[in-house]
C-alpha cells in the first residue's frame, strides 16, 4: 500500500515537473518572438552573461577594464566611467546560468527573463509557506499577478537583475529556520552572497540571532555553503576574489551612492546639512538594534519584526544603486497583506493593493527622464514599509500601556 502511495507521488510530481517544463520552454519561445528577437535590452544580466562567457569561452578575466569596456560598448556606457557596467559580482553568480553562456545572446536573455518571472512565483510560494497561509486558487493567482507587475519585480525582470534570486535564498533560510533545519538555512544564506550588499545587515541579524540561541548548525551550513561557492568558483578562477575587489573598487568611484534618505533629503532640504541625514541614519539604525534585541528572544512575531526592520534599514541607509534591490520587500509586504486580510474587508484590501501597483507606475511614467529612472522612485515603497513598522510599534506601545493602565488600577481598587 506504502509503495503504491508513494508511486503514485512520484508519477504526480513526474508529471507536475513536465507541465512546469513544456509551460517554460512555451513561454522562452514566445518572450524570444516578441520581445528580445526585435528589442535587446536586460542590460544587468547582459554584464553577467558578457564576462562569464570571456571567461568560460576566451580564458580572459571578468572584470578586467578590456572585458569591461567592451561589455560598455554594448550597453551604452561612456567609456570615462572606469569600471562602471562591468561584471562586478562574485564569481560564483555565474552558477545561476552557466548554461546560458553558451546560447546567442538574445535566447539566453529571453530564457532568463522567464526564470525570473518563475523565481519571483517561487518566492510567493515560499512566502506563503513562511506565513502557514492557503489563499484560495484565485487568490493565488491574484497575488502571484500582483507580485510580478509590482514595479521593483517588473523592473528586475526586464534588466534581468538578480535581485529575485537574493530575496529566494533568504525566504528560504528564513523557511528553514523555522522548520529547525539550521543547517540548510545557512546554506541557503551562504547564497544570498552573490550580491552582498543586499544583506550587508540581515545577514549579520541572522548570524547573531542563531549565536544568542545557541543554533550552531546555522553557522556550521553558513560556512560549508560559502566554502563550497568559494572553492568552486576558486577552480574556475583563481585570481577572482583580487580581481573582484578591484573591479568593486573602480565601480564604487562611479556608482553614485544614492539611497532613499538621500534623495528624500535632496528633495526637503536641497543642500542641508548632512548632519541631519546621519542623525535619520542613526535613529533608523538604533531602531533596527532595538528589534533585534526583542528578536532574540523570540522564534515568532518578535523575530519577524526584527527580520522586517532590517530589511527596511538596509534599504533606506546602506548603499544601493538601483529600485531593484527593493523586491526584499515582498517579505515584510506579504506578512503585512495576510493581517490586513485577516482585519479588514477583501475588497478593501484589494483596493488598496490595486492604488499601490498604479500609483508606482504612474509616478515612473510621470517622472521618467529619457531612459533614466528618476530618483524619487526610491522613495515610495521603503518609506510605506517604514510607516507601517513604526505604526505597528506605536499601536503595540499603546495597547501594552493600556492593559498596563487597567491592570494598574485593578490592583488599586
Amino acid at each position: 500500500m506504502n509503495e503504491r502511495i508513494a508511486s503514485g507521488k512520484l508519477r504526480a510530481w513526474l508529471l507536475v515537473g513536465l507541465l512546469v517544463g513544456v509551460l517554460f520552454t512555451l513561454e522562452s519561445v514566445a518572450v524570444h518572438a516578441f520581445l528580445t528577437s526585435r528589442s535587446l535590452g536586460g542590460n544587468d544580466f547582459y554584464s553577467r552573461w558578457a564576462g562569464a562567457r570571456a571567461l568560460l569561452l576566451e580564458g580572459r578575466d571578468p572584470y578586467s577594464l578590456d572585458v569591461t569596456v567592451e561589455i560598455q560598448a554594448v550597453i551604452g556606457v561612456d567609456p570615462i566611467y572606469e569600471g562602471k557596467g562591468g561584471f562586478a559580482y562574485p564569481l560564483y553568480v555565474l552558477f545561476l546560468f552557466w548554461p546560458l553562456v553558451y546560447l546567442p545572446y538574445d535566447w539566453a536573455l529571453a530564457v532568463w527573463m522567464v526564470t525570473l518571472q518563475w523565481v519571483a512565483t517561487a518566492t510567493v510560494v515560499g512566502l506563503l509557506r513562511l506565513e502557514r497561509w492557503q489563499p484560495s486558487p484565485l487568490r493565488l493567482t491574484g497575488l502571484l499577478l500582483g507580485t510580478l507587475f509590482l514595479y521593483p519585480i517588473t523592473r528586475t525582470i526586464m534588466l534581468g537583475q538578480f535581485t529575485l534570486h537574493v530575496t529566494l535564498f533568504l525566504v528560504a533560510a528564513l523557511w528553514a529556520l523555522q522548520r529547525g533545519r539550521d543547517g540548510w538555512a545557512g546554506v541557503w544564506l551562504a547564497a544570498t552572497s552573490i550580491k552582498p550588499q543586499m544583506v550587508l545587515l540581515i545577514a549579520p541579524c541572522l548570524v547573531l540571532w542563531a549565536v544568542v540561541r545557541r543554533r550552531w548548525r546555522l553557522l556550521g551550513g553558513l560556512l560549508a555553503g560559502g566554502g563550497l561557492l568559494l572553492l568552486a568558483s576558486l577552480a574556475l578562477f583563481p585570481r577572482w576574489p583580487i580581481s573582484f575587489l578591484q573591479d568593486v573598487q573602480r565601480y564604487s568611484q562611479v556608482a553614485g551612492g544614492r539611497n532613499p534618505l538621500v534623495v528624500l533629503m535632496s528633495l526637503v532640504w536641497p543642500g542641508g546639512a548632512d548632519a541631519v541625514r546621519y542623525g535619520l541614519n542613526g535613529l533608523l539604525l538604533l531602531a533596527m538594534l532595538v528589534a533585534w534585541r526583542r528578536g532574540w528572544s523570540d522564534e515568532g512575531d518578535c523575530f519577524a519584526q526584527a527580520v522586517h526592520w532590517t530589511i527596511v534599514v538596509t534599504l533606506l541607509v546602506t548603499f544601493q544603486t538601483g529600485t531593484t534591490n527593493q523586491a526584499m520587500l515582498l517579505i515584510p509586504l506579504l506578512a503585512w497583506l495576510r493581517r490586513a486580510l485577516e482585519r479588514w474587508g477583501r475588497w478593501q484590501v484589494l483596493i488598496g493593493i490595486i492604488g499601490l501597483l498604479v500609483a508606482l507606475w504612474a509616478l515612473f511614467l510621470g517622472t521618467i527622464e529619457g531612459n533614466w529612472e528618476n530618483p524619487v522612485m526610491f522613495l515610495p515603497l521603503p518609506i510605506l514599509c517604514l510607516a507601517v513598522l513604526v505604526g505597528t510599534g506605536v499601536h503595540h506601545w499603546w495597547i501594552t500601556r493600556r492593559q498596563a493602565g487597567f491592570s494598574g488600577f485593578g490592583d488599586v481598587r
